[in-house]
C-alpha cells in the first residue's frame, strides 16, 4: 500500500482526531468522513467499543430467536 505525507493545520488535525474511532487509522477516518469508504458491517462493528458490540450481538441473537418481539431502540454511536 502506497502512502503520502500531507501537511494540515493543527485545527484540521484536531477536527480529524475528534472523528477518529478507537480502532481507526486517520486514513480510515478520511475515507469514512468523505464518503469514499469501502467497508462492510463487520468492519464497522470492530470500530465500536467491545461492550457495545456485545450488546448488539445479544440483541441480534434475541431478535433471531423471537422475531415477533423486536422493539426499536435508540443508541448513541
Amino acid at each position: 500500500m502506497a502512502t503520502k505525507t500531507i501537511n494540515i493545520r493543527e485545527s484540521a488535525y484536531n477536527a480529524l482526531k475528534a472523528h477518529k474511532r478507537s480502532a481507526e487509522s486517520f486514513s480510515d477516518v478520511i475515507l469514512r468522513v468523505t464518503g469514499n469508504e469501502e467497508t462492510n458491517i463487520c468492519d464497522y462493528l470492530y470500530t465500536l467499543d467491545p461492550v457495545v458490540r456485545q450488546e448488539i450481538a445479544g440483541t441480534v441473537g434475541s431478535a433471531k430467536r423471537n422475531p415477533d418481539r423486536i422493539k426499536p431502540k435508540k443508541v448513541s454511536l
